[in-house]
């Protein structure tokens, strides 16, 4: 059997083709991928879903050929080569992505959007479907088996708009949401005014600012969950949300009100939420940019808001207490603030 790391001298242009679309799709997955999650730091979300789309259609390409090589062995074998160390022989590739026509016209519309300095609409891209067999794409509906390969619609993977945020149900959002103010505890806990009050560098925020802006963002969701669960079919603000600029006030704030705003507002978020039936959580609005969505899609948006800054947050704290030397406070945390939760239920 051809392995990637053997002593083969001699190989078929078949083989050497699967080499090199594994080579292009697993790099172009790397990159697509890398793209998706810079995208979401700048809340670009819909150019975040094209990404991890077209990630997934790479990957699920470089898995068809490393499977048509041959190279997934028994468990067994794998554990054996794993601990030898893979050497995949180097190929040429080529382009590694924008690499078809579909691709390309995605990628042509988010170009334009982000000339314009602005996420693509909902009317500019549709749902994204790829099989998960030959990781051809699919934009708008999912009728039929893949035209590619004959792979049934069951077996794709979608990346809709209504789930752009992530897929957590109502349970796992709660949960979330009701543990954030005792991770803000936490890394407040042994700091002093002045240190909180800092920003690390001139294009960072400082703690107090960053929670000033979770204060402001929760406000935010809550009138989004009003609206959805009060009003039928509502046409939620267009307007982003509060950018984390308009968090500089608070700043010069004492540590105890900023984290008093927060226990204020969350409690009232989450007596709006609890007790919620599924129904509610499924009642749809309509947003300029993500199209029809519904509660879930929003609480998955607050909560992957909120475990992206409560992140950034720790690692804040950790350097600049590091850099302070504090022995008081010591520079790492003892127990972790962000709350692990599972998707979907």
């Amino acid at each position: 059997m051809n392995r990637m790391g053997g002593d083969q001298t001699t190989m078929t242009s078949d083989q050497a083709e699967l080499r090199r679309v594994f080579t292009s799709a697993s790099l172009g997955h790397t990159a697509y991928r890398a793209w998706a999650q810079q995208a979401r730091h700048e809340r670009r979300f819909n150019i975040a879903r094209l990404f991890e789309a077209l990630g997934a259609s790479k990957l699920a390409r470089a898995e068809h050929a490393f499977r048509s090589l041959g190279e997934d062995g028994s468990t067994a074998g794998n554990v054996e080569r794993a601990l030898a160390g893979l050497e995949p022989e180097a190929i040429a590739t080529g382009p590694i992505t924008g690499t078809n026509p579909l691709a390309r016209d995605m990628l042509q519309r988010a170009q334009r959007a982000v000339k314009e300095n602005r996420d693509l609409r909902a009317d500019e891209i549709g749902d994204i479907f790829v099989c998960s067999s030959c990781g051809a794409l699919r934009e708008g509906s999912l009728i039929g088996v893949c035209d590619v390969c004959g792979t049934v619609p069951e077996a794709h993977k979608a990346f809709r708009a209504i789930e752009a945020m992530g897929v957590l149900g109502p349970h796992a959002i709660m949960a979330f949401l009701e543990h954030t103010e005792e991770g803000l505890h936490k890394l407040f806990e042994g700091v002093d005014e002045e240190l909180l009050s800092t920003r690390p560098s001139e294009h960072q925020p400082s703690l107090k600012e960053l929670a000033g802006h979770l204060v402001d963002i929760d406000a935010v969701f809550r009138e989004r969950a009003w609206l959805l669960l009060e009003t039928d079919q509502p046409e939620l603000p267009p307007a982003h949300p509060p950018r984390l600029d308009a968090a500089a006030a608070y700043r010069s704030q004492p540590n105890d009100a900023i984290l008093s705003a927060f226990h204020a507002s969350r409690r009232q978020t989450l007596n709006l939420l609890r007790g919620l039936t599924s129904a509610a959580w499924h009642r749809l609005g309509h947003h300029e940019l993500y199209g029809e969505i519904n509660l879930l899609h929003q609480g998955n948006w607050v909560v992957s808001h909120e475990r992206t800054h409560l992140v950034e947050m720790a690692q804040i704290r950790h350097d600049l207490l590091m850099r302070n030397q504090a022995s008081t406070a010591g520079a790492d945390l003892d127990e972790v603030v962000v709350t692990d939760v599972s998707e979907g239920e």
